[in-house]
């Protein structure tokens, strides 16, 4: 159904809830491309270049201003940010120096938020973020919670902070950096597991590596997926020897990342090492969906499996159902030693609905990772 805007009064949240049905209505869900370029354009969200703005989310690039902390925090509810910097000892940083390793970092990202009651957002690192261990979690005036913009917690102009931790090696970063990004939502979103099963049904969430639909594996409202073992499986962060500059695309992975080989058809995982996997899985995400990876279940063991979590519409999807999915990069800390076989359980994604196809799907010319089909290493790294 079209629905044409009959608003025309100044009326902020009129001019929402225009906004929001402007457009091919599917349903409440994941706000796309095309409404995330009308939040920038009617100053939902000012201070922000759309080039920053992505088929399911909105790139969050830092400022200049930073920040050298004694510990990482999190704002009690009703506070602002910059009236705790004094508190949690934050020493002005200049960004033209390094992050050290372990050591917490304060940085102001650009752009002002002012949304409607009804709108409400969750923030990831992005995965090129995820791929080197820097650790990111966005933090915002008078909300208590990581990575969250409550529903009518936004409807006065507020800044965003990022949290950031080099966890493996040193990095040096820019300003106009993107670490992080936005989802924005204005209703709950994941398929129940009905949906989840017609989707599947349909045209497959899950393939093999030759292209073989593989059975659904649900638990509840999510998709179990597996640890790939064998040739060519991936990368242990052991002795890194460099700095990585984000802003070149040209580090030496051997600097940073040593090749693993499982002995005996087992992968014994160290405790707190970094390491980049993948997933025996071949994931695809239709148009009118976005997944979630979730970080850790402890039920499945005490680690964290992916630092990034979000998967664009469109990731392992082609109009001629020529592509079968592409496999999930893992970012993977052990909390203990653990050792893991081919096709264990590593983690569950659970997809969501989005409020309409975005008009930008994963695969376009900005996409880093079109067409991978192992674990890989970020962009920052020559190939």
């Amino acid at each position: 159904m079209v629905v044409v805007c009959v608003y025309e009064s100044e009326c902020v949240q009129c001019h929402v809830e225009a906004l929001a049905l402007k457009g091919t209505y599917m349903r409440k869900g994941v706000l796309p491309f095309q409404l995330l370029r009308e939040a920038l354009d009617a100053s939902f969200v000012t201070g922000i270049d759309p080039s920053f703005i992505n088929p399911s989310s909105i790139d969050l690039p830092i400022s200049d201003e930073a920040y050298r902390l004694e510990t990482v925090f999190r704002p009690p509810k009703g506070a602002c940010i910059r009236d705790l910097l004094q508190k949690v000892g934050a020493e002005p940083h200049d960004l033209r120096q390094k992050l050290e390793v372990k050591v917490p970092y304060l940085l102001r990202l650009e752009g002002v938020w002012s949304l409607p009651p009804h709108v409400y957002g969750y923030a990831n690192p992005k995965s090129s973020v995820g791929r080197i261990n820097l650790f990111c979690r966005t933090v915002a005036d008078k909300v208590s919670k990581y990575d969250t913009m409550e529903p009518g917690a936004w409807n006065e102009r507020r800044e965003l902070w990022l949290l950031v931790q080099a966890n493996s090696f040193p990095v040096l970063l820019s300003p106009g950096i993107a670490l992080s990004q936005m989802r924005l939502f204005d209703g709950q979103a994941f398929l129940d597991p009905t949906e989840t099963a017609l989707f599947h049904g349909r045209s497959g969430f899950v393939f093999s590596d030759d292209g073989a639909k593989l059975p659904l594996d649900a638990h509840k409202d999510s998709l179990m997926l597996s640890l790939f073992v064998g040739e060519n499986m991936g990368y242990a962060c052991r002795a890194p020897k460099a700095t990585l500059d984000l802003s070149r695309r040209d580090a030496d992975p051997e600097d940073f990342f040593e090749p693993i080989v499982p002995k005996k058809g087992k992968l014994v995982l160290e405790e707190d090492v970094f390491y980049i996997l993948r997933t025996c899985e071949h994931v695809r995400v239709p148009p009118e969906l976005s997944a979630e990876l979730r970080a850790s279940d402890s039920r499945i063991g005490e680690f964290r499996v992916h630092a990034a979590g979000f998967i664009d519409s469109g990731w392992g999807w082609s109009e001629t159902g020529g592509v079968r999915g592409q496999p999930i990069t893992l970012e993977i800390i052990p909390h203990e030693r653990t050792t893991f076989w081919h096709g264990q359980e590593i983690g569950r994604l659970r997809y969501e609905h989005m409020k309409q196809v975005p008009k930008v799907l994963y695969g376009s010319a900005n996409s880093n990772y079109t067409g991978q089909r192992g674990a890989t290493l970020a962009k920052f790294f020559k190939t």
